[in-house]
């Protein structure tokens, strides 16, 4: 009877143990997701400041000399932390459901993208650059095939453009305000649809060749 006594005790420390244990790292766990979380928020409100404000510089100083140059430089750099935030989502996506969190960080990553946008459309009218800004309208929650395939063709173009094309991907049902605006304004019913230079709209899925006669890269 005491070995057996001996024995309940010693398995019923241990489980107390471990039980604390999961526990303490129970708290433990919430709390690093906190302080990530804090210092995410904290990044976001940083760069949507640090956008706004850029937009604001361009319309102010337009008319300095030695604008256009570094201007245009710094958008392109603020176009590759918007890529880099792009990328991140999408990981999540490929680990995750579509969470209120994550569809959150996209609505923030449509925030910038249309920033980026209207700082293209400034620089190039006030600097007479020559890149062409090319608008994509897609889906966010629910990606169709022709979407997907049409995402893959602009990408492509992309990167033999390089800086000779902007492409700006727009996500349509995310209950963003000013991407509804836009909607009405050039009458965007269906996805895909592609705005060139706030002229030219093409619906349905495009091809390469199709693209390429609106626009020119050097």
């Amino acid at each position: 009877m005491v070995i057996q006594s001996d024995v309940f005790w010693k398995a019923f420390i241990l489980t107390l143990v471990i039980f604390l244990l999961g526990i303490f790292m129970g708290f433990w766990l919430d709390n690093a997701r906190v302080e990530q979380i804090r210092s995410e928020y904290k990044e976001m409100e940083i760069s949507s400041i640090d956008a706004r404000l850029q937009t604001l510089y361009y319309q102010i100083f337009k008319n300095s000399s030695n604008f256009c140059e570094p201007a245009i430089e710094e958008n392109l750099r603020f176009a590759d932390k918007i890529y880099a935030e792009g990328l991140r989502i999408e990981q999540y996506e490929k680990i995750n459901k579509l969470t209120p969190s994550l569809i959150s960080d996209k609505r923030r990553y449509m925030l910038l993208k249309l920033q980026f946008w209207l700082n293209c459309i400034e620089l190039k009218r006030n600097c007479n650059a020559s890149y062409t800004n090319v608008v994509y309208f897609y889906s966010g929650l629910n990606e169709t095939i022709e979407e997907y395939v049409q995402g893959i063709v602009l990408m492509d173009l992309k990167e033999s453009c390089g800086r000779d094309m902007m492409l700006i991907p727009l996500a349509t049902d995310l209950n963003i305000t000013t991407i509804e605006i836009i909607k009405q304004q050039y009458d965007i019913t269906t996805t895909p649809t592609i705005l060139i230079d706030e002229k030219i709209k093409l619906e349905g899925l495009q091809k390469r060749k199709d693209l390429e006669r609106y626009i020119k890269c050097e």
